[in-house]
C-alpha cells in the first residue's frame, strides 16, 4: 500500500467537514482586501491628497512598524499598503489553523486511529490537508485578482497582490504542517506557528522602521512585501517564498515517516504528581485551562494599542482629511478633537476583533467536551452548570482584561505624548471597556447554541460575528441604511470618546447576553454530552 493510499478521499472529507469554515475563513480575507480597496478612491479621491498620505506615512515610525512603506501614491499602491499586511496575517491564521486542525487535532482526538486501520496510507492525512489549504489560498487568490480587477486596478497589479496575499498564506501551512509533526498536542502546534509568525513579523516591523532591506530578507512577510503590487509588480520573490514552503514540506514529511501515530518528535512536558491547592474549583480549573490564551490576547492587544497610540495624532489628522471616515465618526456621535474620532474609530473596530478571543474561549467547553475532559471531570462532585460557568467567568473576565489593555495602551503612549496621563488613560480605558456588553452579546450566543446545538456552535459564532461585518461593509462601502446596524451589538453601546456616555444600551445588551447564557445553560443541563 502506498503512503498516499486514501489521499483523495480525505480531502473530499475535508472539504466535507469543512464546508463553512473554509468559506468563512477565506471568504472574509478576500472581502477585507476587496472591500479596503473600493474605499480608497474615496477616501483619497485625488493625487494631492495620496501623495501628502504617502510622505506622511512614510515618515512615521509608528505607521512604518505595523504596516510597512507606501511603494507608490495610486489608489491601488494606497490600497495594497493599507491591506495586505493584515489579509497576510489573516490568511496565514486560517491556513495555519486549517492544518493543524486537519492533522494534529485529528491524532489528539483519536479519528487518525480510527481511519489508520483502513486503508489510508501514512501520509495521506498530511497530504490531503496540505492540498486543500494550499487550493483555498489559490482560490481566494483568484477572487481577490477578480474583485481589485473588477474596480478598474491594473490586472498585473492585481494579480501580484492576489498572489502576495496567497503565498503568506502557503508558507503558513506549510509551517503548521511541520509544527504538527513535532508536537504531541494541536494547543502546543499552533503556539510554534504562531510564535514564530510574530517573530518573522516583528522582524519585518524592525526592518522597515530602520529602512533596512537587508534585515527583511530574514522574514518571509518582507520577501511577499517586496512584491510592491501596484508599484513595480515582481514576481520573483515568490522564488525563495516557494523554496522555503519545499524545505518545510519535506521536513514535515521525513519526521512524519519516523514518529509513530499519536507521538511528537519534541518531549510533552510533564506536570506535576499532584494537583496544586488552586485547582480545587471549577473557576480555578477553567483558568488554569484559559490563562495561556488570554495572556497572548492581552500582550498582543495592549502592544498594538501603544503603538497606535503614538500614532494617534498624525493618523487624526489622514481621518480628519477623508470625507468617508469623517463621516463614520460624525455617526458615532462627532466630537470637537480629530484624535478623539481616532481612538473612538479605533475602539469601534477591535472591540469586533476581541469578539474572536470571546468567542474562542467559549468554545473551550465545546473542546472539552469533544475531547472527553468534561466527562471525566463531570464524574466526580461538580455540576454542568459549575463546570460551564468557570468557564464563562473567565470569558467574562478575559474580555474585560483585553478591552482594558487596549484602553491602556493607548491612554498610557498618547497621554505622556501630551503630558496628560491620567486623563488619557482614564477616558480610553473607560471607551474601551463601554465595549464589554457588545463583545459579550457575541459570546452569550456562542453559550447559547453551545446548549442547543453543539455541534454547530463555531459555525454560527463566527456566523453572527461575520453578519456584524458584512452590515458594517454594506453600509460603509455599498451605502446601505444605516438603520440595518441595529442588529448589531457595536452599533448599540455609546462611541466614546467622541459620543455622549449613556448607560441604558448597556444595560439592555448585558441583559441581551444573560439572558442567552441562562438559556444556553439551561439547554445545556438537560441534554446529552456527547
Amino acid at each position: 500500500m502506498s503512503t498516499l493510499t486514501g489521499t483523495g478521499g480525505l480531502i473530499r472529507l475535508i472539504l466535507r467537514r469543512d464546508r463553512v469554515r473554509l468559506p468563512v475563513w477565506f471568504g472574509l480575507v478576500a472581502m477585507l482586501v476587496i472591500g479596503v480597496a473600493s474605499s480608497v478612491a474615496d477616501a483619497y479621491p485625488t493625487e494631492v491628497a495620496r501623495q501628502a498620505f504617502l510622505h506622511t506615512t512614510n515618515g512615521d515610525p509608528t505607521q512604518l512598524m505595523m504596516i510597512g512603506p507606501i511603494y507608490d501614491s495610486s489608489a491601488g499602491g494606497l490600497a495594497a499598503w493599507r491591506v495586505r499586511g493584515q489579509a497576510a496575517l489573516l490568511i496565514a491564521l486560517a491556513s495555519m489553523f486549517l492544518v493543524i486542525r486537519g492533522t494534529r487535532a485529528e491524532e489528539e482526538v483519536g479519528r487518525s486511529e480510527l481511519l489508520g486501520s483502513t486503508v489510508v496510507g501514512r501520509h495521506a492525512a498530511l497530504t490531503a490537508t496540505l492540498i486543500v489549504a494550499f487550493a483555498a489560498n489559490l482560490v481566494t487568490a483568484l477572487f481577490v485578482a477578480l474583485g481589485l480587477i473588477g474596480q478598474g486596478l491594473p490586472p498585473q497589479g492585481s494579480l501580484v497582490m492576489a498572489l502576495s496575499v496567497a503565498a503568506a498564506g502557503c508558507l503558513f501551512a506549510a509551517l503548521a504542517g511541520l509544527t504538527a509533526q513535532l508536537t504531541e498536542s494541536s494547543r502546543t502546534a499552533t503556539g510554534l506557528a504562531a510564535t514564530a509568525m510574530a517573530v518573522l513579523y516583528a522582524v519585518r516591523a524592525t526592518a522597515d522602521v530602520q529602512q533596512s532591506h537587508g534585515i527583511s530578507w530574514l522574514s518571509p512577510f518582507g520577501w511577499t512585501q517586496h512584491m510592491r503590487p501596484f508599484a513595480g509588480d515582481h514576481y520573483w520573490p515568490l522564488l525563495p517564498v516557494a523554496g522555503l514552503i519545499l524545505l518545510l514540506v519535506a521536513g514535515a514529511y521525513r519526521i512524519s515517516a519516523r514518529r509513530d501515530l499519536d507521538a511528537g518528535i519534541l518531549p510533552p512536558r510533564l506536570g506535576p504528581t499532584d494537583a496544586a491547592p488552586g485547582l480545587r474549583t471549577s473557576l480555578a480549573l477553567a483558568w488554569r485551562l484559559q490563562r495561556g490564551t488570554l495572556l497572548a490576547w492581552a500582550v498582543a492587544f495592549t502592544a498594538f494599542s501603544a503603538g497606535l497610540g503614538g500614532a494617534a495624532q498624525s493618523a487624526a489628522e489622514q481621518l480628519n482629511a477623508s470625507e468617508a471616515l469623517r463621516g463614520l465618526v460624525e455617526r458615532m456621535g462627532g466630537g470637537s478633537r480629530p484624535v478623539d474620532g481616532f481612538f473612538a474609530f479605533v475602539i469601534y473596530l477591535m472591540s469586533q476583533v476581541i469578539s474572536v478571543y470571546a468567542i474562542q474561549a467559549t468554545l473551550r467547553l465545546r473542546a472539552e467536551e469533544t475531547a472527553g475532559r468534561a466527562d471525566i471531570l463531570l464524574t466526580g462532585p461538580v455540576g454542568r452548570l459549575r463546570w460551564a460557568g468557570g468557564h464563562l467567568a473567565i470569558v467574562v473576565a478575559g474580555s474585560g482584561i483585553v478591552l482594558a489593555g487596549l484602553g491602556l495602551g493607548m491612554g498610557l503612549v498618547y497621554g505622556l505624548s501630551t503630558g496628560d496621563l491620567g486623563a488619557e488613560v482614564a477616558r480610553l480605558l473607560g471607551a474601551s471597556l463601554t465595549r464589554l456588553p457588545s463583545v459579550l452579546v457575541l459570546a452569550a450566543i456562542s453559550a447559547l447554541v453551545y446548549g442547543l446545538l453543539p455541534r454547530l456552535t463555531a459555525i454560527i459564532a463566527y456566523a453572527a460575528l461575520g453578519l456584524c461585518l458584512v452590515l458594517e461593509f454594506a453600509v460603509e462601502l455599498l451605502h446601505a441604511n444605516p438603520s440595518i446596524l441595529m442588529v448589531s451589538p457595536f452599533a448599540q453601546t455609546p462611541g466614546l470618546p467622541v459620543a455622549e456616555f449613556t448607560v441604558t444600551p448597556l444595560i439592555v445588551l448585558t441583559a441581551v447576553a444573560a439572558g442567552l447564557t441562562t438559556v444556553g445553560l439551561a439547554a445545556l443541563r438537560r441534554r446529552d454530552l456527547e
